[in-house]
């Protein structure tokens, strides 16, 4: 009998079959350290199609993803191409490729696996998102997009299935080049035009839950159409702005005389950016109803109003008062209709008596009641002041290599980027001050102004950061030193944060430099670009009066 390694004469299929079914099961290993654990998708096609699986990394302990078509297979030399180009794309939006190779008859490409995400297909299933949230996406998309195709990349494939939502609404991307060649397609010459459509079509539907085609697609009904054009999204969700709504039918329509043409995600990157800012509201639900009602959330429902309380005396619910008609039982048991003239009688009854009692509860009854005071208020109320967020100018790093950390992704710690500025990777930690003293950045106001909060997201639990402001006499910022900055004053030490860290200062401090500084950092796996040791990051700065 022939075995797997002794390919039969006259029966190539059978035997080419046979191997790929004994590469590819539950258990199996790839290159020694990839261990298959449960299969994702089968592409269609004839054949052993190609296929994804999750995977896990015995190496680094990890899970991974894994793509895998047989050698043999006459989209195996694409998909190899395409994980090879992928891979050199370098912007972390993307899910990254961490392996490829062409072994013992199987292209297998290993890429990045994100546990916490949910693709936007299935975040939708429960509804639109804010109006901030789904343009901080389109915007992500169009950046990413934007690198690809600086590098002559485009996705060819994407729509919402490719669209990762990570727990904290970071933005990644599958499948940049790999699923067109997965899928056996190909990537026409208009295809980074197509990406770009398809960001304004990801857009439409995270704002209003149905997609801009005119059948049902990714789980949302079609869109309303009129005139052959789906409807814009504010005529199908209010709450959506005039300047958003116009630049999201830029997008889907073709260009007339009147709206210049967003041919390139580079073009559509900086409309995003040029929007005005977007409050994140909470998910509204002003869309207009699915043709099939969907069962309302605990959320959604509207609270109860609760009636102001009246005197005991007057206080009857409509329920129990009797109606003209009502039948009530007589004295002596006998049963029978209310007369009008006694109804009328009982009435006016009442209405003396609730008169009666207001007048008493008055203080009109020539007794003097005066009410507690309280030693803490003031005599005069006064509404409370709201903070308001201040305007960021421009940012720089400071630490002892000169400023240089992650110099060039410095603006996305405080431009909404949940990606952030990243520190240097350290092999000593988690506190890091006994070589440098810390690393951090330092916010410019423009002009010395009264803060009173700060606000700010580290990416990876563990991390201690440091809120420092410079004195009103510093006018410019001095060399970069490995010491704290002259003339700043430390106002708060937060220990072991991660995600949302709000710093509120027990009062305002007038300055127009603000340092958010770490001084111990987490240690984090060595990824695509980074070795492994200790570092964070930090995103959504905001400083406000």
């Amino acid at each position: 009998m022939a075995s797997l390694a002794e390919k039969p004469a006259g029966d190539s299929e059978n035997f080419d079959h046979a191997r790929f079914d004994d590469q590819v099961r539950v258990g199996a290993r790839l290159a020694g350290r990839y261990r298959l654990e449960r299969g994702l998708r089968r592409y269609p096609g004839a054949g052993q199609s190609p296929q994804t699986w999750v995977g896990f990394d015995e190496v680094l302990n990890r899970e991974v993803g894994v793509d895998l078509v047989a050698s043999g297979h006459s989209r195996a030399q694409a998909v190899e191409a395409a994980a090879r180009n992928a891979a050199m794309v370098p912007d972390v939006r993307f899910v990254q490729v961490l392996d490829v190779a062409d072994e013992n008859g199987l292209v297998y490409v290993i890429t990045e696996w994100v546990a916490d995400a949910t693709d936007l297909t299935h975040r939708l299933a429960g509804g639109p998102l804010s109006v901030a949230v789904a343009t901080r996406i389109a915007r992500e998309l169009a950046v990413a997009m934007t690198e690809a195709h600086s590098w002559d990349m485009p996705h060819g494939a994407l729509d919402p299935d490719k669209v990762l939502l990570t727990s904290t609404n970071q933005v990644k991307i599958l499948g940049l080049c790999l699923e067109t060649a997965m899928s056996g397609g190909e990537t026409g010459s208009a295809a980074a035009l197509d990406d770009v459509k398809a960001i304004g079509a990801v857009w439409y539907a995270a704002l209003t839950g149905r997609w801009p085609g005119e059948e049902p697609a990714f789980g949302l009904p079609a869109a309303p159409r009129a005139h052959g054009k789906p409807f814009t999204p504010a005529q199908i969700r209010a709450a959506i702005p005039k300047t958003v709504d116009q630049l999201v039918e830029q997008l889907l329509q073709p260009a007339d005389g009147e709206s210049p043409a967003i041919d390139n995600a580079k073009a559509l990157s900086g409309a995003i950016a040029g929007l005005p800012k977007l409050r994140d509201d909470a998910d509204v639900t002003d869309v207009l109803p699915y043709p099939v009602q969907q069962p309302r959330s605990a959320q959604q429902r509207r609270p109860p109003v609760y009636p102001v309380a009246a005197s005991s005396a007057v206080r009857m619910s409509s329920a129990r008062m009797p109606s003209a008609t009502q039948r009530i039982d007589a004295p002596g048991g006998a049963i029978g209709r209310m007369p009008r003239g006694l109804l009328a009688v009982i009435l006016g009854v009442v209405v003396v008596i609730g008169a009666v009692t207001a007048f008493q509860l008055g203080g009109h009854n020539n007794s003097t009641t005066t009410p507690p005071t309280n030693p803490n208020s003031s005599s005069t109320a006064s509404a409370p002041s709201t903070a308001q967020q201040l305007a960021i100018t421009t940012a720089s790093i400071w630490d002892s290599d000169s400023g240089k950390d992650d110099a060039e992704r410095l603006q996305q710690s405080y431009n909404g980027s949940s990606e952030g500025w990243v520190t240097s990777t350290y092999k000593d930690g988690p506190d890091i001050t006994s070589y440098r003293k810390g690393t951090g950045v330092i916010f410019d106001l423009g002009a010395a102004q009264k803060i009173g909060k700060v606000t700010f997201t580290v990416g990876v639990p563990g991390a201690t950061v440091e809120v420092w402001t410079a004195g009103t006499s510093l006018s410019s910022l001095p060399q970069v030193s490995n010491s704290a900055p002259p003339g700043f004053v430390k106002q708060s030490t937060k220990a072991g944060v991660g995600g949302e860290v709000d710093v509120t200062f027990p009062a305002t401090v007038n300055t127009r430099y603000v340092l958010v500084w770490f001084t111990a950092l987490p240690h984090q796996d060595a990824g695509p670009y980074d070795i492994a040791g200790y570092r964070d990051s930090l995103a959504n700065v905001k400083i406000f009066s």
